[in-house]
């Protein structure tokens, strides 16, 4: 698969805050590659390196193999940093035609983006009409002129309510799904978790984990299961080799396992020891979890 994007030990300071220190991480072409971590963490100092806004102290950064501010790999990126200078007196195409004009996209685009973020029906509207979620559909549509192969988006859903946060991912998604490769920075778990399909976590500019969602989640699995005998089920669980943990509160047990070891495992188990579970159920990792543990 075609490295889109590659990092390398990238580093920025701002005095003592480390805000960048040597990060290396390679995007893939056709990846929802997601930047998460909390406030202070280094996502939006290294968008900005990337896009061409900020500079970095050392390390090197390449687009399409092409090092650093290449323009005709910048030809193939969107960025979203900031939120963009829309006139408020101006109506959405208008305010798209001064964009093209800057970015050096042909006006013929204006009116797909516009369709593409479901904003067409509102083109002759003024932008100081539009919700908080239009505007912030506006802004990515404007990220579209050109057709870029790449979007880079700050906080995309940042602020938003779930409708606009629901909007904001199936935009993401349904370009992705046409082939394009984005880059995303989020403090939301949840929506990371459901829109990319890497990700990297960041913790006072440094690197703590990077892969896919999927096997970033992966290792341990929870079960909750309750038996008419709870005492003598956390008894032959703490010694059946399928467990790594038992928690137990009232009939309730908590068990951690490898990803290895399914529920039928360990219903079967129970059953050949006379036990009859009265409650199996599998509790999802979620990456909110995992995010916890690896920024303690």
């Amino acid at each position: 698969m075609q490295k889109i994007l590659e990092i390398n030990n990238l580093t920025r300071h701002f005095g003592r805050i480390r805000a960048v220190d040597n990060l290396s991480l390679i995007v893939e072409e056709g990846q929802i590659f997601g930047l998460l971590g909390p406030n202070g963490s280094g996502k939006t100092t290294t968008l900005s390196i990337i896009s061409g806004v900020a500079r970095q102290q050392s390390g090197s950064y390449s687009w399409f193999g092409s090092q650093g501010d290449d323009p005709r790999a910048r030809q193939k990126i969107g960025s979203l940093i900031e939120v963009p200078n829309f006139y408020p007196y101006l109506s959405l195409v208008n305010n798209l035609r001064i964009a093209a004009t800057i970015k050096n996209a042909p006006a013929g685009d204006i009116d797909r983006v516009l369709k593409v973020t479901d904003l067409y029906k509102r083109r002759y509207s003024p932008y100081r009409t539009l919700s908080l979620g239009m505007k912030q559909r506006l802004a990515i549509a404007s990220v579209l002129l050109g057709d870029p192969q790449v979007m880079v988006l700050d906080e995309p859903a940042n602020g938003l309510d779930p409708g606009g946060i629901a909007e904001v991912r199936e935009i993401i998604s349904r370009e992705a799904g046409n082939g394009k490769t984005v880059v995303l920075a989020s403090h939301i778990l949840a929506e990371v978790e459901k829109v990319c399909t890497h990700v990297a976590v960041l913790k006072e500019g440094d690197l703590l984990a990077s892969g896919r969602v999927d096997e970033l989640l992966g290792g341990k699995q929870l079960y909750m299961l309750s038996a008419s005998d709870p005492g003598k089920l956390e008894t032959v669980l703490v010694s059946s080799g399928l467990v790594q943990s038992v928690a137990r509160s009232g009939e309730e047990l908590t068990v951690s396992c490898s990803d290895t070891t399914t529920a039928e495992d360990l219903n079967r188990f129970a059953f050949e020891r006379g036990i009859v579970l009265t409650r199996l159920v599998a509790i999802k990792k979620s990456l909110e979890s995992q995010f916890l543990e690896l920024v303690k």
